[in-house]
């Protein structure tokens, strides 16, 4: 027999951590404190990205209206007394008269964007500021921040972004301007090259808001940690008080009986503990599984359904007495080939879990997807199962694909963009060179669109050219490409032409299609259209030389007849 332990040994080895509160009380706070601290900081670093990326998307937007202004030289606008001439700009044409006697000037890129600024600041109070170095006019000089800024960027920053406080607070994000080859058309002569910094584009935008938001989501995340140290330590106040007992009465136990009887006893205690734990870990489960907001379905090594719980009722309308025993091939949406499910079950059997988009059916009928994440479960002795948990996606997907046609069509006709055209512009041809096949670029500018725009007004402009987007779709074959480039722009690929006779019948049926009245609400208005066309790949194997000589033949027909096409870049132009 062993000799009693003694309380100090017992005092010192069980119950001293437990008499010591304060110290656990500390080591929580602490953790909440942390994680409070982190919070605090994310708070700013989420405030100061959003700002980055406003900014960013702003100076992106005046950047491109600047590029497409200098690429095509300017642009000229009627004289008004909020739109006199530009005294800083040395054009030989900067001032022209129509033959109507309207008096017209030319905006060059660097007024464009402080008239974009003046509308900005009016509409958000954002301040955008167009600013150099080497400013040729005194009010695109840079203040002494803009004026460090500018030096930095010389040096290979990329943008800044910063945070200005005061009874206003605002962020003030800029990134460079570069020369591009547009650029130096005005620039060269000031001695510019190809790819240096020209100077910036400053956006002052108001902060107060994101503060506010910045300042509620600290306010939120003091409260949540401190509800959280306050649950903390009153579970903590319970467990000790608790557990002190149970340590002092295995302290007196242990003075009283032999070593043999005091391991036998502990045995016998972490044996009971052992089994309390599976039952309260069963217990838990058995909760989750009835309460969790995803789907969960367990089936037999074959799928067959063996449990489900009310989340998969509800989504699938399927009771579980209605599936209990059935494959799970019953959720089949049929848009999923037989080797979809196949290399799932391979990757199921072979790594134990698969997860990943899976489209199913309804009950009644509907066809919804879920994020479906797939394990598989194995005991010695015990049969083979396989837990799933579904997550229904279907209005995520759906506000997916929306936002992606948005982002690719044009919102009055429905037509691609002038992304998207270009992109399948850059398939076709790469399936062109492929396979040998032709293809023919149309451009297509709508002629005395602007006198229906005046005579009707803009809604009746508007339903010409939804009309006019339904008749091209129509004069072309299925497998073709109708856009809007914008304006009264329109462009089309045709696809696989065999001949050139075949892209006349097509461009002429255009023609023919478009010269029909259009019966508008506003009343009948007559128009025509002019085409450019140039052919792949006699007129080019890339995608800049094929636009270009299309643009050209255009303006070929712009420029005589009208109301006809023309291939690039000889060709007879066809009514």
């Amino acid at each position: 027999m062993h000799a009693p332990l003694s309380r100090p040994y017992m005092r010192g080895s069980l119950s001293g951590l437990w008499t010591r509160p304060p110290i656990i009380l500390a080591v929580v706070m602490i953790g909440v404190l942390a994680s409070f601290v982190l919070d605090w900081r994310q708070a700013d670093a989420n405030m100061a990205s959003v700002a980055r990326e406003r900014g960013a998307a702003l100076f992106r937007l005046v950047e491109l209206a600047r590029d497409w202004n200098a690429r095509h030289g300017g642009v000229y606008v009627p004289v008004t007394e909020a739109t006199p001439p530009n005294p800083y700009l040395e054009h030989p044409r900067r001032d022209l008269v129509t033959q109507e006697g309207i008096a017209l000037t030319m905006i060059n890129p660097a007024y464009m964007t402080r008239q974009i600024a003046e509308i900005a600041q009016q509409a958000d109070g954002i301040q955008l500021h167009l600013t150099s170095l080497k400013p040729v006019r005194p009010g695109n000089a840079p203040d002494a921040w803009e004026a460090e800024v500018l030096r930095r960027f010389e040096a290979g920053l990329a943008e800044v972004i910063e945070l200005v406080p005061g009874a206003s607070p605002a962020h003030r994000y800029m990134a460079p301007l570069r020369v591009t080859e547009a650029c130096l058309q005005c620039h060269q002569g000031q001695g510019y090259v190809l790819g240096q910094v020209r100077g910036g584009i400053s956006v002052t935008m108001p902060a107060a808001e994101l503060l506010q938001i910045r300042d509620a989501g600290r306010i939120r995340s003091g409260a949540v940690h401190l509800l959280m140290f306050g649950v903390a330590a009153a579970l903590l106040q319970l467990l000790v008080a608790r557990t002190r007992g149970h340590v002092l009465a295995l302290e007196n136990l242990a003075m009283e009986q032999e070593r043999v009887i005091v391991e036998r006893t502990q045995a016998l205690s972490q044996a009971n503990a052992a089994l309390e734990h599976q039952l309260a870990d069963r217990e838990l489960a058995a909760a989750v599984f009835d309460n969790a907001a995803e789907a969960i379905i367990v089936t037999d090594e074959h799928g067959n359904f063996i449990e489900v719980n009310p989340a998969f009722s509800q989504m699938s309308g399927y009771a579980a007495a209605e599936v209990v025993g059935q494959p799970a091939s019953l959720l089949r949406s049929g848009r999923h080939a037989p080797e979809f499910y196949a290399d799932m079950w391979q990757s199921i059997c072979r790594e134990g879990r698969w997860q990943g988009e899976v489209w199913n059916r309804r009950k009644n009928g509907e066809v919804f997807v879920v994020w479906l994440a797939i394990s598989r479960v194995e005991h010695a002795g015990r049969p083979v199962r396989c837990v799933a948990t579904l997550t229904d996606i279907t209005r995520s997907k759906q506000l997916e694909e929306e936002l992606r046609h948005r982002a690719y069509h044009d919102p009055l006709t429905d037509l691609p963009n002038r992304a998207l055209f270009a992109d399948r512009l850059r398939v076709a041809m790469a399936l062109g060179q492929r396979h040998g096949r032709g293809l023919a670029l149309c451009f297509i500018d709508l002629d005395h669109f602007k006198a229906v725009n005046d005579r009707f007004g803009h809604a009746a402009g508007d339903d010409l050219l939804v009309e006019t987007a339904r008749r091209l779709r129509l004069s072309v074959r299925a497998a073709d490409t109708v856009a809007r480039l914008g304006g009264d722009e329109f462009a089309a690929i045709l696809a696989e032409v065999g001949s050139r006779t075949e892209v006349e019948e097509i461009a002429a049926r255009i023609v023919a299609d478009l010269a029909r009245p259009f019966e508008l609400q506003a009343g009948t208005a007559h128009i025509s259209c002019s085409i450019g066309i140039a052919l792949f790949p006699e007129h080019g194997t890339d995608a800049e030389s094929l636009q270009r000589n299309a643009d050209a033949a255009l303006y070929g027909v712009k420029d005589s007849t009208r109301n006809a096409f023309r291939i690039c870049p000889d060709a007879v132009p066809g009514a």
